[in-house]
């Protein structure tokens, strides 16, 4: 695939952050001066600037120019959330099994990290779920019981990169329907786990869970077709 003149300014001026000659916070020169610096169109760089600044690379200052972000991972793997929240069902598949990979490890570094703070927020969580009265709320207080168990973890890419792969299969366990005591129950196996300082059971019992939801989708994926095809579907 041949590139194009915005890809090749796109390219060039991340070459030019990849060697420290931009750094973050610092301030890009104006655009005739950086086109000529750049050996590209001064239209070319305008829409690789907009590119990078979809990407969290750059940030537009209003009235004082644009600035190098500080290129925070967590914060430019957020940059992807819509591609991610548009995905179809083979999408929603391969998401699912990163997922089940990251969630995997992060009930094991949960069980062998967590603190006694830290264990009684994932049971409040737990709680919040078994209270639930729709499946909204009780995703809510799953996303929750997830997220806190990553930021056991203690790092920050780790939890961003998880919230990211988490949209489409959070969606798709609402679409499931399961049982509200049988989430509670998957929980609360994960939970004993991690409790125990049992990392592989914890690990296991996460596997599982991940699992279900993973064979559920790649059951059914005309309902996921037909979901992620109508109005609001996707959201």
């Amino acid at each position: 695939m041949s590139i194009t003149k915005v890809d090749l300014a796109i390219s060039l001026l991340q070459d030019l952050i990849r060697t420290g000659a931009f750094r973050p916070g610092d301030r890009l020169p104006n655009e005739a001066e950086l086109s000529a610096q750049l050996g590209v169109s001064r239209n070319s760089l305008r829409e690789a600037i907009r590119a990078m600044q979809t990407m969290r690379i750059l940030e537009a200052r209003q009235g004082d120019g644009t600035y190098i972000s500080d290129l925070d991972p967590a914060g430019m793997l957020d940059a992807l959330r819509f591609a991610v929240d548009v995905s179809g069902p083979q999408a929603i598949i391969w998401f699912l099994e990163i997922r089940r990979m990251i969630e995997f490890h992060v009930a094991g570094i949960a069980a062998a990290k967590r603190t006694e703070s830290e264990l009684e927020r994932l049971r409040d969580s737990i709680a919040q779920m078994a209270k639930a009265e729709s499946s909204e709320t009780m995703m809510e207080a799953d996303t929750t019981f997830h997220e806190r168990l990553a930021e056991i973890a203690g790092n920050p890419i780790l939890t961003s990169l998880l919230r990211l792969v988490s949209g489409p299969t959070m969606r798709a366990r609402i679409w499931r329907q399961q049982d509200l005591a049988d989430v509670c129950a998957e929980h609360a196996m994960i939970l004993r786990g991690i409790e125990a300082r049992d990392v592989e059971a914890a690990k296991s019992a996460m596997w599982l869970h991940i699992s279900g939801v993973l064979e559920w989708v790649a059951e059914n994926p005309g309902e996921i077709e037909s979901r992620t095809a109508s109005p609001g579907g996707a959201g």
